[in-house]
């Protein structure tokens, strides 16, 4: 099965705000940077071709222009312009994705027909798989987990892998991080 990726970035600028009390804005873009190119080549070793979600292209991918509609909107109209392409919607901010992480969400979506992983905290959407064009509406933001399992009927859920479940957002995300010696 071939799937495609999307990957919804910010304006650089924008990326990381929550962590201003912590990084300049420099240091904000440099570790948005990072964690983009770890993703993006880790989806390329896991032979995922990716496209990214935003206001400004993406230098060397394909590019979907983001119109401001909100990322749920804007997510659901790139995901019906696909048609029912293997679609693999992933965040750009998980600094530990291995290519392993991709392929086991991706084979769990090929025998349910969605799978989602969660943050480490259970409460937001880190990834989300979806094998065919069934019914789905994207719910990200706060509490986006019990929303996209509820509008799933039986996703299967990939908990427990560091590289899917942690995400940079919060100042204790980062400490987490760089405890591992990421950052």
């Amino acid at each position: 099965m071939i799937w495609t990726a999307i990957v919804p970035l910010k304006l650089r600028a924008q990326r990381k705000s929550r962590l201003a009390p912590r990084l300049s804005s420099h240091e904000r873009q440099t570790l948005s940077d990072r964690m983009v190119a770890r993703v993006l080549a880790t989806l390329e070793e896991a032979r995922v071709p990716a496209w990214v979600l935003s206001p400004v292209p993406w230098v060397g991918l394909p590019w979907e222009p983001d119109h401001g509609a909100g990322l749920n909107a804007e997510l659901n109209r790139v995901r019906t312009k696909l048609g029912g392409v293997p679609l693999l919607v992933i965040s750009g901010d998980l600094p530990l994705l291995t290519a392993g992480d991709v392929r086991l969400l991706l084979a769990r979506a090929e025998v349910q027909g969605v799978a989602i992983a969660p943050d480490r905290h259970g409460q937001g959407t880190n990834a989300i798989a979806l094998r065919d064009a069934r019914p789905f509406a994207f719910a990200f933001g706060t509490g986006s987990f019990a929303r996209h399992l509820a509008a799933s009927q039986g996703a299967a859920i990939v908990r427990d892998r560091p590289g899917l479940a942690l995400d940079i957002d919060t100042a204790a995300d980062l400490d987490e991080v760089c405890r591992l010696g990421w950052w």
